[in-house]
């Protein structure tokens, strides 16, 4: 398997370098004439899929990894790019979503395709050094009582993932006087407001602040909780990865971070807890400071918490999960037109 790089294709918009990269992936379709096209994300499966229907590809797939018309875009911009899923969707052979909530969105919230063209296939990683973690035991084993709590926090310092209600729920836990200490790994543009936000609550002694970070097997094994505060999600790696050191997870209930839990939920007042993490139905800094207080209050319950993350991890999304699911997904297609095919074949010879 070779690898292509096309560094035109970039994450923000750019008209002239769109343009550049939609030329080379046609280029690239028309040379090599792929049976199958397989896309991600959304500006990637946008041009990867204009350019596999002027090359003529046989069949295409677009994989949805979250939802980018809540959030992060106007209201102008957020009713165009949905046009253009729509559009495209309809040349589409098979829409893939990464969980059952997107699904259901996708379908009936959207209306980007009907729910019958679209498949759920889970993510897939190699948990092998993040399991290490938890196999190893050093997560709870090196904790000693009278240590403050990390509580860790890792995603890009953008708005919608709103760094700074972390900082707000910092102040709340040590205002409460509860042991704790907060690490937040990442970067943005709003990594300047975040430490003015640290400065002006008087926790500069309380925070660190890494960056961006390779190694984060070792990041997860020195937290003892991990907390998400966006605004909107679609399937976060990071809980997933944490999930597999052992390590539970208080976030927000939206987008499919739902699909992350496991077991019945006891129902508080405004979070709900489950046998892996809690998801706060109220995203405000008294509500995440609720149910982070609950976990700092109680190492049984996050070790347990830790301990079926960690087999739920493992189980669901394995990257050996995905190969099977993948392969038997384009098995099943490649069967269905080879069927199709055959069946137009002979209603043309009954004709004859």
């Amino acid at each position: 398997m070779t690898f292509t790089r096309i560094s035109e294709l970039v994450r923000p918009l750019s008209p002239w370098k769109d343009w550049v990269a939609f030329c080379k992936i046609y280029r690239f379709l028309r040379l090599e004439k792929p049976d199958l096209v397989h896309t991600h994300t959304s500006k990637a499966g946008t041009l990867g899929r204009v350019a596999a229907l002027l090359a003529g590809a046989p069949a295409i797939f677009h994989t949805f990894h979250g939802s980018v018309f809540d959030g992060y875009f106007s209201p102008a911009k957020t009713r165009l790019f949905l046009m253009i899923e729509r559009i495209l969707a309809r040349f589409t052979d098979r829409v893939i979503t990464v969980s059952d909530s997107l699904r259901k969105q996708l379908s009936d919230v959207y209306r980007i395709a009907p729910s019958g063209k679209i498949e759920v296939v889970r993510l897939g990683f190699d948990l092998t050094e993040f399991n290490s973690v938890a196999q190893s035991g050093r997560r709870w084993s090196e904790k000693k009582n009278l240590e403050p709590s990390i509580i860790g926090w890792v995603g890009r310092f953008t708005e919608i993932k709103d760094p700074l209600l972390f900082v707000e729920l910092a102040s709340a836990l040590k205002a409460a006087r509860l042991p704790a200490k907060f690490i937040m790994v990442g970067d943005g543009p709003l990594r300047h407001t975040v430490e003015e936000n640290i400065s002006k609550h008087g926790l500069s002694s309380d925070f660190l602040l890494t960056g961006w970070q390779r190694n984060m097997p070792q990041i997860y094994s020195g937290i003892d909780l991990l907390v998400s505060t966006s605004t909107n999600e679609g399937t976060p790696v990071t809980i997933i990865e944490a999930m597999a050191t052992g390590c539970p997870f208080v976030a927000p209930n939206v987008g499919g971070l739902v699909d992350l839990t496991t077991g019945f939920p006891e129902t508080r007042e405004d979070f709900d807890i489950y046998q892996n993490g809690i998801l706060v139905s109220r995203r405000n800094a008294e509500s995440f400071t609720r149910a982070v207080s609950l976990l700092l209050s109680n190492s049984q319950l996050r070790e347990r918490m830790g301990d079926v993350g960690c087999r739920f991890a493992l189980e669901n999304f394995g990257q050996d999960r995905l190969i099977r699911e993948m392969e038997s997904l384009y098995e099943k297609f490649v069967q269905s037109e080879s069927a199709a095919l055959q069946k137009n074949f002979n209603t043309a010879l009954r004709k004859e």
